[in-house]
């Protein structure tokens, strides 16, 4: 597959993401307003949710290992690991494997790492001007808010400061960043313009 067919798929990734996200915030704002099995669909969902990130992160590398390949690599690796162990712990969670208690810094770690990751490869791609500025504030916001939110998580639960801040600014920042970077992906000249140039 050459990298042109992968940004495209890449950018339907993107789209999907952002789909599984609303309803999953959806789920999530449920389950913290009457509990029962909105907990649960909010598990499933982002099981999902984090699936479809991989080719988000991967056509993030190919877009900006022209900086600095090694940081870029680094930072692939360290995200797409957060990613997988994020979908594993909620997979056991769905199915029963782990409890909440057992799991929940854990998978807190891992979504501030998936934000360290965008974050990163928001600055690398500042650096190589491949990607409008707004997308790449919209990803910075989204990365720091992903840190702040698990941060605030942690420290007092769903109703701590930090943690409100943190998912209001991740739900909005997130989905105008994916929604942003599929329709970039998309977008036919922008493709063969980042292909040619990485």
């Amino acid at each position: 597959m050459n990298e042109a067919a992968f940004f495209r798929i890449a950018g339907w990734s993107a789209f999907f993401n952002a789909t599984v996200f609303v309803l999953s915030l959806v789920a999530l704002m449920i389950f913290f307003s009457i509990g029962g099995i909105w907990g649960k669909i909010n598990d499933s969902l982002s099981v999902i949710w984090m699936i479809s990130y991989l080719p988000i992160g991967v056509a993030l590398f190919l877009i900006t290992r022209g900086v600095n390949a090694p940081i870029s690599l680094v930072s692939l690796m360290v995200g797409i690991a957060a990613m997988l162990v994020f979908t594993v712990l909620q997979l056991l969670l769905v199915l029963g494997g782990v409890n909440f208690v057992q799991s929940f810094t854990a998978v807190l770690v891992m979504t501030a790492l998936v934000g360290l990751f965008v974050l990163v490869q928001a600055f690398l791609a500042r650096s190589s001007g491949l990607l409008p500025p707004g997308l790449i504030w919209a990803m910075v916001i989204y990365g720091v808010a992903s840190i702040i939110g698990a941060v605030g998580f942690q420290i007092g639960g769903e109703s701590h400061p930090l943690a409100m801040i943190g998912l209001a600014l991740t739900a909005i920042a997130g989905l105008v960043w994916v929604i942003w970077f599929g329709r970039f992906l998309l977008a036919e000249q922008v493709v063969v313009d980042v292909v040619r140039l990485v």
